[in-house]
């Protein structure tokens, strides 16, 4: 997978009420979070339990035919990532436990005593110039692949504009066997992980923006990202787009 983000001290939270106020905000808006482990193994999740004063957290297991929650426990690290807008939080879920019970399998732990908070920085992430590229074909059905448009890009990940009639790439889960068409001539094969999926501002469609990052991307393929996305900065600049 792509190397993890720098964890800067700044960025570093232990103030117990302000990783209290962050959980308490995905809790309401009941954002995905996604539960990594040192395998490579991943599961999608949210908060439904949360109560400070007893010093507990509660995630949400869903759907597990793989055993990868009991894999994760087994394990005893787990990484959990939430978005919250352009906020990345990540925290580890300590003295994980699974507890099952009449609304199915919860992961439970004490509150995280440290949080890291990332903001989106916008010079690394730009958005296409144009509507037609880039954009990721997704193999399968009839016409052999379908393209999903990209919203943004970095070096690090895209975002997708998933129609609601496509229920593929399900966060969690890797995808894998895609291609990243950068234009009519440039196509990248990639494997993405979807984190996160909201609502885009203004869409009545229905469309939502699958946030993903490209897992174990080849030094060639970086190269040729990194040259696309710096062009792409300079173009928008030239036309006005960005300040």
């Amino acid at each position: 997978m792509t190397a993890p983000e720098a964890t800067p001290e700044e960025l570093r939270v232990t103030s117990t009420a302000e990783i209290t106020a962050y959980l308490q905000q995905l809790q309401r808006e009941g954002a995905g979070l996604l539960l990594a482990g040192p395998p490579g193994q991943s599961l999608p999740s949210r908060i439904v339990a949360l109560d400070a004063d007893a010093d507990l957290i509660g995630l949400e297991i869903g759907t597990d035919p793989e055993g990868i929650s009991e894999s994760l426990v087994a394990q005893g690290e787990i990484t959990a990532v939430a978005y919250l807008g352009t906020i990345k939080l990540q925290f580890e879920v300590e003295a994980p436990v699974l507890v099952s019970g009449e609304q199915g399998t919860v992961l439970r732990g004490t509150l995280p005593t440290r949080l890291y908070r990332f903001q989106r920085r916008q010079s690394f992430r730009v958005q296409p110039a144009g509507s037609a590229y880039p954009r990721v074909i997704v193999p399968g059905g009839a016409e052999h692949g379908r393209a999903l448009r990209v919203l943004d890009i970095s070096i690090g990940g895209l975002a997708l504009a998933l129609p609601p009639d496509f229920p593929v790439l399900e966060p969690g889960r890797i995808a894998e066997g895609l291609v990243l068409e950068l234009d009519r001539i440039s196509a990248l094969r990639i494997t993405l992980l979807p984190h996160h999926a909201s609502p885009i501002s203004g869409d009545a469609s229905g469309t939502l923006q699958l946030g993903c990052s490209f897992v174990e991307l080849d030094a060639n393929a970086g190269r040729s990202l990194q040259v696309y996305v710096d062009q792409t900065q300079k173009r928008r600049r030239l036309l006005k787009l960005d300040p």
